[in-house]
């Protein structure tokens, strides 16, 4: 007895210290003087680490490393290979991982983009910015910090560091569960082996429950594949529950997720939702075919991505993008990652939260911000919170009739201090834009729209910006009619620089979508082809 009692105290001692220096191993940080490199600096190798406050990124591989000085800032460009990019959204002040690269000479182009993304940055805190504007001596201090220079990134110790990790925790847990059954085996006066075989049963039994209560979202989350970095794509194979979500009279963030834990995982999974702020275009075009195009631009600062297939039986097949940040998964700081179990569970509920689509009658829908305070109508019929409207939309509408319909047959509600409207087209050629006002949805007939008030009245025109005129002067030059590669060209004229997300043009005749991701418009994720 007296030997277990030891045994247990050992092993127990070992297994918290290994937990505790698996979470304490950090390698210490190497910075580069930034401000100290020079043209002799051109192919010389450095070490350094990135602090999450201090890293901006810029797409799929590239990020803008900003370091304070006494006198300025100083940024510069570092390239990292994709499979490393995972390890750099720190927590803000975090550091740890130690990169090697190779000072280059950047060219004029570089460093001109690497300029022109600073300065869409600070150009979009100014606009939604009350406290704080952009001065023209603020413009040349951005100019001036961006570094003639940048770091190509060849190797990162987050690999080995992460495995030594996972290696120490792994050895730790076995030694303090292993303590906890010796101890378990002392006070019931049992043998060790017997011990362990009832805790294995306890453990066999409760994985074949959760393989009973989850085996349909296990089952799901297999039909979820990664397109590129930060790009998914699910086939959701299961009826979507949307009478049962509508029936719920949803009117908030909070309801929202209520009722997604509980619809779909049995209240046990740790989902947030954030539907917060963003800033979106959208237009409707012919191609020289006859076929109707619909362009969408979804501006938030960087986010993972999803596109879903849906297929009811009662209803429209769709292609659908959601923004993976509304639920907290991600690659970017305090999200969770989108490659881990927990991340791809979470993924399942997007579904009923996209923000743009298309469906195979040809109905496309997306929804933009319009920042003048929530919207919550009051006139006795059943409620439904916009940031869901598109699912319902692109499930069980074929016109812009039925969608206006379906819309004016429900009291519209949204949260988070802003409201949305909706841009609806559809095969016909025929685009509404939808917007709520003092319990009454009014229909107005227009082919573009941004986050801007369309509606004559009170708020008419409030939140206007540069990128209406952009798109309507396109369009009307051009008749109307504008190739896909057309479209995908207007989506980057009006992006807004590094903060432009995703940017779609969906055929409502072919029933495709042509993805763009962080503003590169040379390639395209395609679905539906």
């Amino acid at each position: 007895m007296k030997k277990k009692i030891i045994i247990a105290c050992i092993l127990l001692i070992l297994g918290a210290g290994a937990v505790c220096l698996a979470f304490c191993a950090k390698p210490g940080a190497v910075r580069p003087d930034i401000e100290g490199i020079t043209e002799a600096s051109v192919g010389q190798r450095i070490r350094f680490s990135i602090d999450g406050a201090e890293y901006m990124p810029v797409n799929d591989t590239d990020g803008i490393y900003i370091q304070e000085t006494e006198e300025n800032a100083i940024a510069i460009r570092i390239h990292v290979p994709d499979e490393l990019q995972g390890s750099l959204f720190l927590d803000e002040g975090e550091e740890g991982i130690i990169y090697t690269g190779t000072v280059q000479k950047s060219s004029a182009g570089m460093k001109e983009e690497t300029t022109g993304i600073l300065m869409d940055y600070f150009e979009w805190i100014d606009e939604i910015s009350k406290d704080w504007e952009l001065t023209d001596e603020e413009r040349e201090n951005i100019s001036a910090a961006v570094s003639n220079h940048y770091i190509e990134v060849y190797s990162s110790n987050a690999g080995s560091r992460d495995l030594f990790r996972n290696l120490l925790l792994i050895l730790g847990g076995l030694l303090l569960l292993s303590a906890i059954l010796l101890v378990i085996s002392v006070i019931t006066r049992k043998p060790f082996v017997k011990v362990l075989i009832a805790f294995s049963c306890v453990m066999a039994v409760m994985a074949l429950i959760t393989i009973i209560l989850f085996h349909k979202q296990l089952h799901l989350m297999q039909n979820i594949r990664k397109d590129g970095g930060g790009v998914y794509f699910m086939t959701y194979d299961r009826e979507l529950k949307l009478d049962d979500m509508l029936a719920s009279g949803i009117t908030s963030d909070e309801e929202l997720l209520s009722w997604m834990d509980h619809a779909e995982f049995h209240g046990l999974c740790p989902v947030s939702v954030d539907t917060g702020r963003y800033g979106c275009s959208s237009f409707a075009a012919r191609t020289p075919d006859g076929d109707v195009i619909f362009g969408r631009n979804f501006d938030y600062p960087e986010s993972d991505t999803v596109m879903i297939y849906t297929d009811p039986e009662d209803g429209y097949a769709s292609y659908a993008m959601a923004d993976l940040a509304v639920i907290g998964v991600g690659r970017e700081k305090g999200e969770i990652g989108p490659d881990t179990l927990i991340g791809r569970f979470m993924m399942l509920v997007t579904p009923y939260i996209v923000c743009d689509g298309v469906n195979e009658a040809g109905l496309g829908v997306s929804t933009l911000e319009l920042d003048i305070g929530e919207n919550h109508q009051d006139t006795g019929r059943p409620d439904m919170f916009v940031y869901t409207a598109i699912r319902v939309l692109l499930d069980r509408c074929a016109t812009v009739d039925e969608a206006v319909e379906l819309l004016d047959s429900y009291d519209i509600h949204s949260h988070n201090g802003v409201r949305q409207h909706l841009f609806i087209v559809d095969v016909s050629g025929r685009s509404v834009v939808v917007e709520w006002f003092d319990d009454r949805m009014y229909v107005n007939e227009l082919n573009a729209v941004t986050n801007s008030v369309l509606t004559p009245g009170d708020h008419y025109g409030e939140e206007a910006d540069w990128r209406l005129d952009v798109i309507l002067e396109e369009l009307d030059a051009n008749e109307g009619i504008l190739t896909t590669d057309q479209a995908a060209a207007l989506l980057g004229k009006v992006c807004l620089g590094s903060m432009t997300q995703w940017s779609a043009v969906y055929d409502l005749n072919s029933f495709n979508a042509d993805i763009y991701v962080d503003k590169d418009y040379e390639h395209a994720y395609k679905y539906g082809y």
